[in-house]
Order: C-alpha cells, then structure tokens, then sequence
C-alpha cells in the first residue's frame, strides 16, 4: 500500500488532506498535540524530520507546514520563518533521500496584486514578510527537491478549531458578538474550501506517483472574490445579523503589504487530472455550516 506523510497535520488544510488520503496508509505530524494517525514533529529540526521519514519511509510526502497569522510575523519574525522556510527545505531534502514524491504548499501572497491573473510562471514580487518567506520556500524547495510539485493556494476556509484560524470565522465572530468593525473593502480574496485544496494535493500526489508530468510550480484557486467587507455582507444576511455595524474601509491595502488582488490562473491544473474533475465548492453555499459554528448562539463551550 502506498505511504503518505503529512506535515502540519494539525492546520485547517492538514487536518483535511488527512481525509482526503484516507485510500491510502497515511500518518499526519503535528508540533506538539496527539491523537490517532499523528507523531509529533518539529518540522525545523533536522534531526526530527530524518527520524519520521527514516522511520515510516513513505512514497509521498505533502508539507503544509507554514506560519500565516499576521501577529507572529510581527512578534516572532525568526520563529515564522524557521516554520515557513527552513522546514520546507529540511522536508524537501529528507522526500529527495527516500525517492517520496513531494507536494509543497505555498501561497498566492508571492505575488503583488498589481497584474491578475498570475499564472505558474509570472514572475513573484512578494509584498510582505509572509509572501518573501514562502518565495523562499519554493527556492529551497526546488534547490532541495527539483521533481516536486509546488502548489500555490489563495486563503483557505473550513471548519476550525478556534474562530483566529480563518479570515472567515474571524469575522464571523466578531459579528456575532456586537462589535462594530471596519473591514478592507479593496483587497480581494478568493476564499477556496480546504476540502477542495485536500483534494487538489491528493490528486497532484497521485499523479506524480503515476509518472505524470506536472510543472514545478501549479496553482489552484477559487473563481469567486470577495473583499473582507464583502464576506462580512453576506455573513450578516445569511444569519440576520446587524449589517449597520460593519462599516467599508482600506486598512487593508494602505498598508502597503497586502497584495490587492492575487487571483490565481489555474488552467495548467485540470489537464493532468484523472476524471472525476475536482469538485468545485461555491463559497455562497460552502460559508455558512463554517461561519455558523462561530454565531454566539451555537458557539461550543471550549471557544
């Protein structure tokens, strides 16, 4: 049977490309929590990765390490980028070692905004320390492991485990319980369902097992955008919240290093995938069983 590690199990789109494997014999590592099907690992330490691959010797590995909320960039910059660079190169060194096909996970933050779409081969020019890190990352990626599949994705939503850990449970919550919000109204996200990425990394897992030949770099994306406003506007008709209370702005991208649109081109994608195609979940149906969770109503007693 084929064996299959991934690192950052514990994370939104871990947690669900541990499902999305679940045809095939599959451990999950995570940095400091148990539970069935997981070992835990520091992804930064070099001793910790060559231990779990020379032990459980899979044939594909997916690294979905990374460090993304905003507030650890700031307060520990070196932390952030040990767990977004130097674990993608020490995972990648270890999936060339053992001949494991590897799928690498980045992010549409390495490009600026200015030129949408971007397609595998535009040129990146990262705005933040977040987009710098994970350009980074690929580098060493492919430096470490030329056969691997780089996989860009927009941001994710899906259920969570704490209402920080996605844009979209975030608002939500902070919706439910009163507050009056400003939210950018000119950046444009493409919010794609992590299920949906789970299922692209198994399927780019598979192919390259099977000998396809895939570009170093794929994209894969959601076709809908929305603003923070935007998803905040539909949260508050979907449960009849007060709409009066969020209030349109641009903190967002007058900052200076949030990228104001980084649709992605996925077009190289569906040509390498077997049939059935990927299936497309539309953000308009697939944010309310996520958001409502959050809802100060149904909201669980460990939150």
């Amino acid at each position: 049977m084929v064996r299959a590690v991934i690192f950052g199990a514990s994370g939104l789109l871990g947690r669900r490309a541990m499902r999305a494997f679940d045809d095939v014999s599959v451990t999950g590592t995570v940095f400091s929590r148990t539970g069935a099907g997981l070992v835990p690992v520091d992804a930064t330490s070099a001793d910790d990765v060559r231990g779990v691959l020379d032990r459980l010797r899979p044939d594909v590995v997916v690294n979905c390490v990374g460090e993304r909320r905003p507030e650890v960039w700031a307060s520990a910059p070196e932390r952030a980028q040990r767990r977004n660079v130097e674990a993608a190169r020490l995972i990648a060194e270890g999936a060339r070692r053992h001949g494991a096909r590897l799928v690498h996970v980045s992010s549409d933050y390495v490009f600026d905004g200015a030129a949408p779409p971007y397609r595998p081969n535009s040129v990146p020019n990262p705005l933040n320390a977040y987009g710098r890190w994970k350009l980074h990352a690929e580098e060493a990626v492919r430096a470490a492991c030329p056969d691997a599949a780089i996989l860009r994705l927009p941001v994710l939503y899906g259920p969570a485990e704490y209402a920080a850990e996605t844009n979209l449970t975030q608002i939500g919550a902070q919706m439910s319980a009163g507050e009056c919000i400003e939210l950018d109204d000119v950046c444009v996200r493409y919010p794609t369902h992590a299920d949906e990425a789970a299922e692209v990394c198994r399927r780019l897992a598979g192919a390259l097992l099977q000998g396809q030949r895939l570009g170093s770099v794929n994209h894969w994306s959601a076709h809908e955008g929305f603003t923070k406003y935007q998803m905040a506007v539909l949260i508050a008709r979907r449960f009849g919240l007060p709409a009066g209370r969020i209030r349109a702005g641009a903190a967002d991208a007058t900052s200076g290093d949030r990228p104001v649109d980084c649709r992605l081109d996925r077009d190289n994608l569906p040509a390498v995938f077997s049939w059935p195609p990927v299936r497309h979940r539309s953000f308009r149906a697939g944010f309310p069983p996520v958001v409502e969770p959050w809802l100060l109503a149904t909201r669980p007693a460990t939150s």
